[in-house]
């Protein structure tokens, strides 16, 4: 499946391993970070993407942004839930919301990470929210050094095997 984005077409793949892979910027293309990952913002403005790094829901501007990603860092929001309207709503039309959904039982606690839902929940968030087009993957990491390979620090004092739901979403 394919999504028309800045005059190209975006393949709509999810891959394994870092949510980078997945997100696949390109020269120009306007992302907006939520979480403020300052690895994974500097890596797509590395391919020549123009990057906002959202840790507040005041730097979110209305139809902005080509994508919107969100790492796992979402989850230490108290108002994560908000977050998949915020981002529907920064988004020009055709645009893709790239997230990685921890699913509950593997965080590592809920006063750390007070949003948590399990695949039903994600997908039933980003319904309501607009979105059109909504493809996922559940993605394992079955020992701590293997999630960090994936990008998923904020897992590391997890129980292993631990499970994230990749999803895009497009507007």
């Amino acid at each position: 499946m394919a999504v028309a984005e800045s005059q190209q077409e975006k393949e709509l793949k999810i891959t394994s391993g870092n949510l980078y892979n997945t997100i696949q910027p390109q020269p120009g293309e306007r992302i907006m970070v939520i979480g403020g990952s300052a690895t994974l913002t500097a890596r797509c403005s590395d391919a020549g993407a123009h990057v906002l790094p959202a840790v507040t829901f005041i730097q979110v501007k209305e139809k902005n942004f080509d994508t919107a990603a969100a790492p796992l860092s979402i989850h230490q929001y108290a108002e994560g839930a908000q977050w998949t309207a915020k981002a529907y709503s920064a988004l020009k039309t055709g645009g893709r919301f790239i997230v990685d959904f921890a699913e509950s039982s593997s965080l590592p606690s809920a006063s750390d990470y007070p949003y948590a839902e399990t695949l039903t929940g994600y997908w039933e968030r980003l319904k309501s929210a607009g979105f059109s087009i909504i493809l996922f993957q559940q993605l394992t990491a079955e020992t701590a050094q293997e999630a960090v390979l994936n990008g998923w620090t904020e897992l590391v004092s997890s129980k292993f095997p631990v499970t994230v739901n990749r999803f895009i979403a497009v507007k």
